[in-house]
């Protein structure tokens, strides 16, 4: 039985937690997934420009972000992952002025599995990372030397410069791609891709990655970025990245998943043919007796020819099962395919 000493205690317990918490010099959140603050300490209130801990809370942590599409991909990418480390962001205090913060974050997930909250911690990296100039670099310090399809990435992954080649992966000329983000030619999910491939680059000097892209030209084509982070005054500034177009590489790579794919199916469709034959074909059987034993008179023979009848389409369904002669498949619930048995068969 619990004592008022030690309801005390725990109470104590609580409160020393509570002030560890918010004293740490760390600025620790946690934000709902539709983006409000639930919690925070006292350095995270701080770091935004919030006068206590309490003006934080509840509040919209959208007029944090410099680029409001920079949220919804870190949202993305925590559901996706699980968890992020050290995303670097380009944020903004509550008077406007600009940072940049490594942000590390974890899904919390509800009793059936939904995510509800996002728990993490930020740095500030403003010193470490300095905003490229958009003129950067001047056309007559380009490198012949270097692969002939080259971007040129500011810290937000705008596109500084680029070569002809590189131009003409993305259907386009030079002049129409600077000062424009290059995010413009993904789609929804690869854009989520590159802001992980961007600060990935900041944190470890170098890092590759496939995109499919859609040019200017409507072509869909697969690119291959391998980027290395270049500095100036020892400080990140911005990022060099070598493109190959490896369209026909990943196609043949699909399509060798789509070949592997189907021998998995008919393995699996001859394997459940050949075991529910024989069950379907006594159950069928019994049926047949049970029709010829049973007066037509007796309530139960209706049932037994409803029976019947749906055991024989099981039949067709197994006989169909048995002969899938190609790989189709049919969109279920949720993103997920399943075999589309009458057309394969």
């Amino acid at each position: 039985m619990n004592t008022p000493s030690s309801h005390a205690e725990v109470d104590a317990s609580l409160r020393n937690y509570s002030e560890f918490i918010r004293n740490l010099p760390v600025a620790l959140y946690r934000i709902t997934v539709e983006g409000r603050v639930v919690f925070c300490n006292d350095a995270f209130a701080r770091l935004f420009g919030f006068g206590a801990v309490d003006d934080a809370i509840n509040y919209p942590v959208i007029r944090l972000y410099r680029n409001k599409k920079d949220r919804g991909a870190l949202v993305q990418a925590v559901l996706e992952k699980g968890t992020i480390l050290d995303m670097a962001l380009p944020l903004k205090r509550l008077d406007g002025s600009p940072m940049w913060c490594a942000v590390t974050s974890k899904a919390v997930l509800d009793d059936d599995g939904e995510a509800i909250f996002l728990d993490g911690s930020l740095r500030d990296i403003t010193g470490q990372i300095q905003e490229a100039d958009p003129s950067f670099p001047p056309a007559a310090e380009r490198d012949d030397r270097k692969p002939a399809a080259v971007f040129v990435f500011d810290t937000q992954g705008t596109i500084l410069d680029a070569s002809d080649d590189a131009a003409l992966l993305l259907g386009a000329q030079p002049a129409d791609l600077t000062g424009r983000p290059f995010a413009e030619w993904l789609g929804r999910s690869a854009q989520n891709h590159f802001l992980l491939f961007v600060s990935d680059v900041f944190k470890i000097g170098q890092e590759a990655v496939t995109l499919p892209v859609t040019g200017a030209d409507g072509a869909c084509r697969f690119l291959q970025l391998d980027a290395v982070l270049a500095r100036l005054g020892g400080r990140p500034h911005h990022i060099k990245a070598s493109a190959w177009d490896v369209t026909d590489g990943v196609r043949q790579l699909k399509e060798r998943a789509n070949i592997d794919k189907f021998q998995g199916v008919l393995e699996m469709a001859g394997g459940v043919a050949h075991r529910l034959n024989q069950p379907l074909t006594i159950v069928t059987n019994i049926l047949n007796e049970l029709q010829t034993q049973w007066p037509e008179e007796n309530a139960l023979r209706g049932s037994i020819a409803k029976a019947y009848e749906q055991v024989m389409k099981m039949n067709s369904i197994t006989h169909k099962i048995g002969n899938i002669k190609k790989y189709e498949a049919v969109d279920y619930v949720a993103g997920i395919k399943i075999v589309d048995i009458d057309r394969a068969s």
